[in-house]
């Protein structure tokens, strides 16, 4: 289990989750609004208020009449006692037979001899009938007896209250309670993107992958003009150094790795490298053909094998015209042709590539025949580097029945897709061969940074004149 760090945070993984699964945001939104709708609809009970205020006199010993404070809340606290009694209610409900009696309190107006008389109930019909009711009967219970000495006016006449008097908004909660929900999921969206054990920085390669990193190459995103190119002649989309439209960025992460595959062979006599992956559509294809061109453009005599022998996809990245007469890898291993048959040469790079277009359902045996270690042994021979692009290691067997047979393997691991588990069992399998295990490659990495870079820059001012330096001269 990953540890919680922030340099252990891609905010570009996160937000991409978020954005793929927004539809659960939305839809804890809607829950959460309806929810609180539907409850507000059971239980919110409006209630609705009539009042009065009544004025405190007091006839002094002298026969004045004055307002006298500490009178007023002594009345007003007999007034919510009456109010409360049996005898109120009584005394009501012989006079008055048409409204159900609301809840009264009395309570003095601060530093005033003013008090204020309120009902309230569910009907405001009741809570006006009340209050009347009070006003008209108040005497009869306490007035004369209690307080002879007291005199109450009326200061403003009750009404039918027209508004309930506990509103609610309930727009405004059904909006903050749908608001409250979609964050409390977008919360454990992230924090499940967090915690969702693949790679999602280079750091986690050195913290929790069994190998070292090799190189990192970020994400390349297709520019316009790529786009109308592949589609004016009806190719794929092919994503090398050669194409003047790659950025900058992605050309140098190729030639970094290129020069420590040159490095492998001046420090180990490293020449024929096996290129894989865990899963498949993590780049090893791209990456393979990459490095190859590389070499080549360097001077170096190299060739590209595609073992891939049930989905073959390096024929894809390279002109239809290097194919023109086609003799495929396949018929070599079947005996149908000889090696210099299926050797065809890129023109534009000078790279050499034996690859195919068909599908063979015994791939693995075909590749652990004589003929492939054959033609392994004569390339050892007559070149200086051969990249292999092999099938990915999850789903056949065929990469591990060659890896014996060839100096040193690399890893293509594409940002946060194939578990961290699942690499280091396929890292196990390549140090458990006789073959070198070079490293991990970090294909297609992104972040927040490297995305806003690209998205603010023109293509052509990316990365000003180193750019133009190394495209004149390729």
């Amino acid at each position: 289990m990953k540890e919680l760090k922030l340099s252990n945070i891609n905010l570009y993984t996160i937000v991409m989750d978020i954005l793929y699964n927004f539809w659960v945001i939305v839809l804890a939104f809607l829950i959460g609004f309806w929810g609180t709708k539907t409850y507000y609809g059971y239980a919110y009970k409006p209630t609705y208020q009539s009042s009065t205020t009544v004025a405190v006199n007091v006839r002094d010993s002298n026969g004045y009449i004055t307002s006298n404070i500490t009178k007023t809340i002594e009345v007003a606290g007999v007034f919510q006692n009456i109010f409360k009694s049996d005898v109120m209610a009584k005394i009501i409900n012989e006079n008055v037979h048409d409204f159900n009696m609301a809840n009264v309190t009395a309570q003095a107006v601060p530093e005033t001899n003013l008090i204020t008389i309120s009902a309230v109930s569910r009907s405001p019909v009741d809570s006006y009938k009340t209050v009347v009711a009070v006003l008209e009967n108040y005497e009869n219970v306490f007035a004369e007896n209690l307080f002879q000495d007291v005199y109450i006016n009326i200061l403003k006449t009750p009404a039918v209250a027209t508004f309930p008097n506990n509103t609610v908004s309930v727009s405004q909660k059904t909006i903050l309670a749908g608001l409250a929900s979609a964050a409390m999921i977008g919360l454990l969206l992230a924090l499940f993107s967090y915690l969702r054990d693949t790679v999602k920085q280079e750091n986690d390669i050195e913290q929790y992958v069994d190998g070292s990193l090799f190189g990192t190459i970020y994400h390349e995103k297709p520019s316009r003009q790529m786009i109308e190119i592949s589609k004016k002649n009806k190719q794929p989309l092919r994503i090398n150094i050669f194409n003047p439209f790659c950025s900058y960025a992605f050309v140098e992460s190729i030639n970094r790795i290129s020069t420590k595959v040159e490095y492998l062979k001046s420090s180990r006599g490293i020449k024929s490298v096996l290129i894989t992956s865990v899963d498949e559509h993590e780049g090893k294809t791209t990456v393979s053909t990459n490095i190859a061109l590389n070499l080549s453009k360097k001077g170096y005599k190299t060739v590209l094998i595609d073992i891939d022998l049930r989905r073959p996809s390096v024929y894809k990245t390279f002109n239809p015209a290097v194919n023109t007469t086609y003799n495929e890898f396949g018929n070599y291993l079947l005996g149908k042709a000889e090696l210099e048959d299926i050797i065809k040469t890129d023109t534009e790079s000078g790279l050499r590539i034996i690859d195919g277009k068909n599908s063979y359902q015994f791939a693995f045996e075909l590749l652990g025949g004589s003929r492939f270690s054959q033609m392994l042994k004569k390339l050892q021979e007559e070149y200086d580097y051969i990249i292999i692009d092999s099938p990915p290691m999850s789903l056949t067997a065929d990469a591990e029945n060659i890896i014996d047979q060839v100096d040193a393997s690399l890893l293509i691991v594409r940002q946060d897709k194939t578990f961290i588990a699942e690499i280091n069992d396929t890292i196990d399998l390549l140090t458990d061969s006789d073959a070198y295990f070079a490293g991990c490659i970090l294909n297609d990495y992104r972040t927040i940074q490297s995305d806003l870079l690209s998205d603010k820059l023109p293509k052509s001012k990316k990365y000003d004149n180193y750019g133009a330096y190394y495209y004149s001269n390729t």
